[in-house]
């Protein structure tokens, strides 16, 4: 059982980390003024289909897009 708790810690920090990550992400192409403040799942989309891994591979996967 306590391996078990152990698993579930470790899988809910790496959601958190990758999660903090990809917002990071999506808050600099803001900031960039890549995207707009207000934008939309599909304009995500749209920016993850050109899939730069250095700029928005967390981003595209905690913004909801793949």
């Amino acid at each position: 059982m306590k391996i078990l708790l152990v698993i579930i810690i470790i899988y809910a920090a790496i959601g958190t980390i990758l999660t903090f990550i990809g917002n990071q992400e999506i808050k600099t192409l803001i900031e960039e003024g890549v995207l707009n403040s207000d934008y939309t799942q599909r304009e995500l989309a749209m920016l993850c289909e050109k899939l730069d891994f250095e700029v928005i591979f967390w981003g595209c996967l905690t913004g909801g897009v793949w």
